[in-house]
């Protein structure tokens, strides 16, 4: 368009100037329209030269500030308020299980401007209560030098890649009608010392109070990255939920992700009597919110029976419908619970039953609800059936007893040899009872067992 075809040369700012040639009559008055056009930020000073016939060229000076983050998100695009750029983005990770699995979001950050911008990202914790109000850095040396693939800082930036000291101020230190000795120095200040042949600077600065570094449950990889003039890059975020105490039963975690820009071109950041641009700590970072929900994985269960699951079998029903038949050797009874999932996200557990090797049995109606939870081939034989419900989903499971004649001759051994959840009931009159205790355990995927 018209603004793309003025900044396409590459300066960050272009001014256009209508009409730019013409007649001026006799006491004429005429108006001269200039229009300012950016894509980066800067302060930029130039002269419009008047020239009138065979006259002194007049110069009349010009100058324009351009504040703001050009970076934007492909899913929001940039704001449309120029010359302040700005920039705020949302990334939802959603309600997440607590001490589940990470999520991983996938972020592309756009670089409109002409121009080679490093981003170092940081992560911040939104704390509910959190009353602070200013943060002083002491800075040493760059606060955002060049890192290397593994995190460390280039040698040729010098000094350690530990920076940057955070000194929290709180308003409540400060005692009312006096002034801080940090509040009454300027923003920042900088201590130069020559040691040897390399100048190592100090800067203080006083920066409002965004949120507590972190690098849990939110980290950002990689945490340095360059953005092409003209191009984009990708980041990664990722949420690790937290487990929740039992006393809670949800938990909010807000949390904040700040891109500091940098220019490593001299020439981008000044142009003599022409741009000056600041980066660092000195312009606006891109922000980024991030938010999530964590709860309690927990299926509701439906029974027929307010008491649970209860079986009565005699032993005669081992006895057939048709006479002269002989005995049956399994008699069946079985029931039916439902397994709700009114949570708003998806629920990954197993079913199985607290002592397997008692004469109960269970079964799921839906197996398209079931997935293996192997990932390797050295897994394979330790495979275990797992089930998904999804938000508002149910399925159905049959819960069944098995009565048979091995089973009856439990009323008969000792204590020591019963099968687990097993008691034998002796009756006023003589006669024996079986009793099984059993349960059903529910596991979610993040080892939490439902009874």
């Amino acid at each position: 368009d018209f603004a793309a075809a003025l900044l396409s040369k590459g300066k960050g700012a272009a001014f256009y100037i209508q009409p730019s040639t013409g007649t001026l009559e006799a006491f004429q008055q005429l108006t001269i329209e200039i229009a300012a056009y950016n894509n980066m930020w800067g302060e930029y000073q130039d002269n419009l030269v008047c020239k009138v016939g065979d006259l002194q060229p007049k110069l009349i000076p010009m100058q324009m500030t351009v504040k703001g983050c050009p970076i934007f998100l492909q899913v929001t695009g940039p704001q449309p308020e120029p010359p302040i750029l700005r920039y705020s983005s949302l990334s939802r990770f959603g309600t997440q299980v607590s001490g589940g699995s990470p999520v991983l979001r996938r972020v592309q950050l756009n670089n409109p401007t002409p121009f080679d911008i490093r981003l170092d990202l940081k992560v911040y914790n939104l704390e509910p209560h959190d009353e602070k109000l200013l943060d002083l850095l002491v800075l040493f040396g760059d606060p955002f030098p060049l890192v290397d693939m593994a995190g460390n800082e280039a040698a040729s930036s010098g000094g350690t890649s530990e920076s940057e000291v955070l000194v929290e101020l709180d308003a409540r230190a400060i005692p009312c009608g006096s002034i801080s000795p940090a509040l009454e120095s300027t923003d920042e200040k900088e201590i130069s010392s020559q040691e040897s042949t390399r100048e190592k600077m100090i800067s203080v600065l006083i920066q409002p109070h965004e949120g507590v570094p972190a690098d849990s449950p939110y980290s950002v990889a990689p945490r340095q990255t360059v953005l092409p003039g003209g191009g984009s890059s990708d980041v990664f975020i990722s949420f690790t939920p937290l487990v929740l105490p039992d006393a809670e039963a949800e938990l909010c975690c807000d949390g904040l992700l700040l891109g500091f820009m940098s220019l490593d071109d001299k020439g981008v950041r000044m142009v003599p009597d022409k741009v000056r641009r600041a980066h660092g700590y000195n312009v606006p970072p891109v922000r980024v919110l991030m938010e999530a929900v964590l709860r309690h994985p927990l299926l509701e269960v439906e029974m027929d029976h307010d008491r649970g699951m209860v079986f009565y079998l005699v032993a005669s029903d081992l006895l057939p419908a048709r006479p002269f038949s002989g005995v049956l050797t399994d008699a069946v009874i079985t029931q039916s619970l439902k397994l709700m999932n009114c949570t708003k996200v998806p629920l990954y557990f197993r079913l199985f039953l607290s002592t397997p090797s008692t004469p109960f049995s269970l079964s799921s109606t839906d197996l398209k609800k079931s997935t293996k939870t192997s990932h390797s081939k050295k897994e394979e034989g330790e495979q275990q059936l797992q089930h998904v419900l999804y938000p508002q989903q149910n399925m159905l499971v049959k819960v069944s007893f098995h009565t048979t004649l091995e089973l009856l001759r439990c009323q008969h051994l000792p204590e020591s040899q019963l099968l687990p959840g097993c008691q034998v009931l002796q009756l006023q009159n003589g006669e024996r009872k079986l009793k099984f205790d059993q349960n059903l355990v529910i596991e979610h995927s993040n080892c939490t067992t439902q009874v």
